[in-house]
């Protein structure tokens, strides 16, 4: 799980999005009303929409593009039940959520890392190893 997770309040304009999501690399943004999730907004949500309008208008509310409902997990949550659930849904982030606050995220980036230690332990290669400490 990566606990850094990025929010946008729900009426931000979708140009914000994309500001945040260049600035940290990233591909995904929480949206958040009230402190609540309700939806996420991806690179692919607004790829899709541009093909779809022609263009998009970036002043728009990235609600409006949001992938919703938003799917959580608990911390608890074991490994391969986040796997599965990301298989079965055909998504990418499961944004992680404790006592109704976010407080992670778990991408495909984190299970791929995952996979790495569970294949290679207790001897993961020099190389793979630092990939794995610095994305």
């Amino acid at each position: 799980m990566s606990k850094k997770v990025q929010t946008l309040s729900s009426d931000a304009p979708i140009k914000n999005a994309l500001k945040l999501m260049k600035k940290f690399a990233i591909g995904s943004i929480v949206v958040t009303s009230d402190s609540k999730i309700v939806g996420i907004i991806t690179e692919r949500d607004i790829v899709r929409k541009m093909s779809q309008s022609g263009g998009i208008d970036l002043t728009k509310p990235v609600i409006e593009i949001a992938s919703k409902p938003v799917v959580t997990a608990e911390p608890s949550t074991e490994v391969w039940e986040a796997f599965t659930l990301m298989l079965k849904r055909k998504f990418r982030r499961l944004p992680v959520v404790q006592d109704k606050k976010l407080v992670g995220i778990v991408t495909e980036r984190d299970l791929f890392k995952w996979v790495v230690r569970v294949v290679y332990e207790p001897n993961i290669p020099d190389d793979l190893a630092k990939l794995i400490l610095q994305s």
